[in-house]
């Protein structure tokens, strides 16, 4: 009879060869690499004592912040200091200047008239500042732990963020939602990086572009909630890691670990991330298989990502009742969701229920929520159209990483969920849109009819900008019609 166990031994022997080679050849006698471990080891002892010793613990007197802080930057200094760097090519200036003016214009459209623009505030927007204004550092000498949730079972770090901007710019609605908008812009840069990593140029050109001027990404880009840095952090972790593998530069996965860790304290769509990045490393592998440097990158990924993360982590494992509350609260496949969709206890209908939503929400099915209800689907005009074409089109050429993308958004942030579809699930997504909207320009541009290609490209961003600013804000969007709290420390 065969033995799986016989079947297995070959694979398991080569790792084990790999990690052999890479203990004599990298390791041993290199007190540089030695230095490495031992800061990594540190990194994440510490972190895991800070999240094991307070992870029960709702206020703190702040040094915690600073040790956790300063442990990553030393970990991140250390991996990265003696990491083999790329070589770098002297920039075209005349394209720099091209490049600063678009980054310009990303961040003016999503940081300008902050106070007005899409409206009042959403509750949820008033619960952050009041959060960010009560709990982060109010002058009693205590501070929420940074390592926990606090309201909407959100993590509290991010409402940091937000205490930082008030007392920079002043307790405003424009100081709530500048953070985002930030985040926003960033996006637009790490999503043009991440295409370039896995299609070609004029690709990753024509979806930063789309992005920048997308009115969905532009709503969430100007509101002071965290969901927008989903579409930061999943772009920069893929993009940082495939672009620090081709260069042969474990540098980029330490950036990638660092995204990877940050993520898990904003909003919960990235987790999606997590599939994609895993996704993205076994497809790197089996394009150029090298088992040293792949323990090489994903050792350093991990180590960073663990030393980031650790505490929120510790605190999920200690409080799955308060961690997942949320989660359990919009869990979709329950009795009173499933009886409002179809009326009845019914799985077979409301599973169809679901996928119907759902899928359709891209070209179909507007956002139900008041966190954006615009009466439109995510895409409009010729944009929807041609995401599907692009959709099809990457499926078919085996560029399956925009696609995959999409379908884990559609499971894990739709069809598992209720109140579907909800904008504010599908945040993460965006980046893909984008990206598969994109496709088909690119083919039109390659097969000779670059006009046409082009005016497409203008026609579809000017009718996210027409309706987003000359449409949708002037309409009094829904739920945003809330003034900023009283400042509570008075």
């Amino acid at each position: 009879m065969d033995n799986p166990a016989k079947r297995r031994l070959p694979f398991i022997t080569q790792w084990r060869s790999a990690l052999a080679a890479l203990w004599q050849t990298e390791i041993a006698g290199s007190e540089q690499h030695m230095m490495q471990i031992a800061a990594g080891l540190a990194g994440m002892g510490i972190s895991l004592g800070l999240g094991y010793a307070y992870a029960n613990v709702i206020w703190v007197t702040g040094w915690q912040l600073w040790m956790w802080g300063i442990t990553v930057v030393l970990v991140t200094a250390v991996l990265l200091s003696f990491s083999h760097r790329p070589r770098w090519q002297r920039p075209d200036w005349r394209m720099t200047g091209l490049i600063l003016g678009a980054v310009a214009i990303i961040f003016l459209l999503r940081a300008l008239f902050l106070e007005t623009i899409p409206g009042g505030l959403h509750v949820d927007e008033m619960s952050v500042a009041d959060f960010a204004a009560r709990h982060v550092f109010p002058g009693t000498g205590q501070t929420v732990n940074p390592f926990v949730t606090g309201t909407s079972s959100q993590p509290a770090l991010h409402h940091y963020l937000v205490r930082l901007s008030f007392q920079l710019f002043g307790y405003s609605i424009s100081s709530l939602r500048l953070t985002s908008a930030v985040a926003g812009g960033l996006a637009v840069l790490a999503t043009y990086a991440m295409i370039t990593q896995f299609a070609n140029r004029r690709t990753a050109l024509m979806g930063a572009a789309l992005m920048a001027t997308y009115h969905y990404h532009i709503q969430w880009s100007r509101l002071g909630l965290n969901n927008v840095w989903d579409t930061l952090w999943v772009p920069l972790t893929l993009a940082a890691f495939a672009w620090g593998w081709r260069k042969q530069w474990s540098g980029g996965a330490v950036i990638a670990g660092l995204a990877v860790g940050f993520s898990q304290y904003f909003y919960a769509g990235s987790k999606v991330g997590v599939f994609l990045l895993a996704f993205v490393m076994i497809m790197l592998y089996r394009q150029r298989p090298n088992r040293v440097q792949f323990l090489i990158h994903s050792g350093k990924l991990a180590v960073t990502a663990v030393t980031v993360a650790a505490p929120i982590t510790l605190f999920a494992l200690f409080n799955p009742e308060i961690y997942f509350l949320r989660t359990r609260q919009v869990m979709g496949w329950q009795e009173g969701y499933i009886l409002d969709a179809v009326g009845k206890y019914d799985l077979w209908a409301y599973l169809w229920h679901q996928i119907w939503r759902n899928f359709g929400a891209f070209t179909a099915v507007p956002d139900i929520t008041g966190f954006y209800g615009p009466g439109v689907p995510f895409l409009i005009g010729l944009a929807a159209p041609l995401f599907v074409i692009g959709l099809l089109w990457a499926t078919w050429k085996r560029q399956f990483l925009p696609v995959l993308w999409v379908l884990l958004t559609v499971l894990l942030g739709g069809m598992m969920l209720g109140g579907s579809p909800s904008s504010s699930h599908y945040v993460v997504v965006i980046p893909a849109i984008c990206w598969l909207t994109a496709v088909p320009l690119d083919w039109l541009w390659q097969n000779g009819k670059w006009r046409l290609s082009l005016a497409l490209l203008i026609a579809i961003m000017l009718t996210d900008l027409i309706f987003y600013f000359a449409f949708y804000v002037p309409s009094q969007p829904r739920d945003l019609f809330n003034a900023l709290p009283p400042w509570p420390l008075e």
